[in-house]
């Protein structure tokens, strides 16, 4: 089936915001009208922003040049970042940070949502700037959508926002997984940082050996050691190879000098998001933006895994920060973790691995893949 594209200012009507003077008191003093900024929704829990963390007064509205976008709008972002989507619960007005979209007579909202969630990378590959990307007002009139007759698009936005409940509560589960386990990690050694229950402390480098990845990156994938990045690591988890599979010969890894990283170390990021942690799931290579602890016969790699995830202050604090936060071979190795007995952190291990289980099982079955098949489907006309 074949529809009709059109261009978003032919069916909707693209409003910008504008944020009042900071500097002028009476603009912040009462919360008249709620006001957004990108952050706002970008690690929203479904479609829909019910509110405003924020509000300005009646006069910084009247001397702004936002505008009140209502109940029903779909909220795009347009820089920092471009492309994060979500629907006004209410009225409210944004800052400059969007270019959102008032649905005409013949578009359904929720429709338009999910439509503009599945162009969204398609929407960032338009932005312009040298500091940052951002998409103008221009660009956003322009961008074409497909769009059916209205009863079809009410039919295709039913279909996605049930498949996007499902999708979100398997998410939940998989959080409810890693909060269960750090309770139970709290419960059976107590906070690492404070150490109230006196555990021996040492340097996570004298208790495990360690590799530091080489500076050169393959230029060639064609064997099947995984290569593994930063966007691969599954935090507090296990990490196996990606969905789009990139893997090494002997030959490849020998070539940029690189070592492989054995199954059961744990993998740390080092750069950028500090502290992100992981088991090594098998056999791998990870670029220089990761540090790999293999561990000794006395302690267990997942309660190492742990230990460390509750150092990310201690990361911080020692880290050096250029244009992004890096930790170099020194700071790794000097984290500290506790050392309680081996049998304890065994049967802390055997219960994650338990856990483990049961997160995979979510994870497997996590809607996201069923999902993205889906909406392609949806906006090709397949559905």
């Amino acid at each position: 089936m074949s529809w009709v594209s059109v261009k978003l200012k032919d069916c909707c009507e693209v409003v910008g915001g504008a944020t009042p003077k900071r500097d002028i008191p009476k603009y912040w003093a009462s919360p008249d009208f709620p006001w957004i900024t990108p952050k706002d929704v970008s690690n929203l829990d479904g479609p829909i922003l019910e509110d405003a963390p924020e509000y300005i007064s009646e006069a910084g509205y009247e001397n702004s040049a936002t505008r009140m976008l209502p109940k029903g709008s779909v909220l795009v972002t347009s820089r920092a970042p471009i492309g994060n989507i979500a629907i006004a619960g209410r009225d409210m007005c944004t800052n400059q940070g969007f270019k959102s979209l008032i649905p005409g007579p013949d578009v359904d909202g929720l429709y338009l949502y999910y439509c503009m969630k599945a162009n969204s990378e398609r929407l960032k590959t338009l932005g312009n700037g040298a500091t940052f990307k951002e998409v103008s007002k221009k660009i956003v009139e322009d961008f074409e959508i497909p769009l059916p007759p209205l009863s079809e698009q009410k039919r295709i936005a039913a279909i996605l926002d049930k498949a996007d409940a499902i999708r979100r509560k398997r998410q939940q589960a998989i959080h409810l997984t890693n909060e269960f386990l750090r309770a139970v990690f709290l419960d059976m050694f107590g906070d690492p940082v404070t150490n109230l229950n006196g555990w021996e402390v040492k340097k996570i480098g004298d208790v495990c050996g360690y590799i530091v990845p080489g500076r050169d990156k393959p230029k060639s994938f064609t064997g099947s050691v995984p290569w593994i990045t930063t966007s691969e690591i599954s935090h507090l988890g296990v990490t196996l190879k990606s969905a789009q599979f990139m893997g090494l010969t002997e030959g490849e890894i020998s070539e940029v000098r690189a070592r492989v990283v054995p199954k059961n170390s744990v993998v740390m990021t080092c750069v950028g998001d500090l502290g992100v942690v992981s088991v090594a799931g098998e056999d791998m290579v990870v670029n220089q933006q990761l540090h790999a602890f293999l561990p000794s016969e006395s302690v267990v790699p997942a309660f190492i895994m742990y230990a460390l995830s509750f150092q990310k202050d201690y990361m911080v604090k020692m880290a050096s920060n250029t244009t992004v936060p890096y930790m170099n071979k020194t700071v790794c190795n000097s984290v500290p973790v506790i050392l309680p007995a081996y049998s304890l952190q065994k049967k802390f291990g055997e219960l994650v691995v338990r856990v483990m289980g049961v997160k995979a099982a979510f994870t497997k079955f996590s809607g996201e893949p069923m999902f993205e098949a889906l909406s392609k489907k949806a906006f090709s006309g397949q559905l």
